[in-house]
């Protein structure tokens, strides 16, 4: 699949101008969680002259694996990018000999002189909507850590295990129980 790119140039050299791109995109599998439906919306492009302001309202929906049970569950999404980028050189609509450039010292940056990759910017602000543990649902019970059972599908017979795991050793030391 190859990027989704668009040449901003002409937006860029008119101060004032404003348009308006429909979005409908895939990502990459390896660059964001996996998508039940495209990224949709619009984004607007806007010279101010010096600065170029990016914004627009999108929606997706992705698959997330849930940190408690490990079952896959959708997840809509909906976001909205604002963003400003400085323009280096004068725009051509003001001096004919002259030509901006889309400024862009980010670490992962979106631009390639006047060619913004719409692909880097939507996933790094889809990346940001993502839960940091994901969770199926509120009332998820998880798997059973003795036997792995997910609780949520049927209850198994294992002990109920009191305390976290991490401080099993510790309790055995402290009141002397054997392994």
């Amino acid at each position: 699949m190859r990027a989704y790119r668009l040449d901003l140039n002409d937006v860029v050299q008119h101060p004032g101008r404003r348009v308006e791109y429909p979005i409908e995109v895939w990502l990459e599998r390896e660059e964001a969680p996996p998508q039940s439906e495209p990224i949709r919306g619009t984004l607007v492009a806007e010279s101010g002259g010096r600065i170029l302001r990016l914004s627009g309202a999108f929606h997706t929906v992705v698959w997330l694996e849930c940190g408690r049970c490990l079952e896959y569950y959708q997840l809509p999404v909906d976001f909205e990018i604002h963003e400003e980028f400085p323009l280096v050189g004068t725009p051509a609509g003001l001096n004919p000999q002259g030509f901006a450039t889309v400024e862009d010292r980010d670490s992962f940056p979106v631009f390639e002189g006047n060619w913004l990759n719409a692909d880097e910017l939507l996933r790094q602000y889809l990346i940001l909507q993502l839960p940091i543990a994901p969770v199926c649902r509120p009332d998820c019970k998880g798997l059973c850590p003795v036997c792995g059972q997910n609780r949520n599908e049927r209850e198994c017979s294992c002990p109920e295990r009191k305390g976290h795991p991490a401080f099993e050793a510790l309790a055995r030391a402290w009141y002397g129980e054997e392994d």
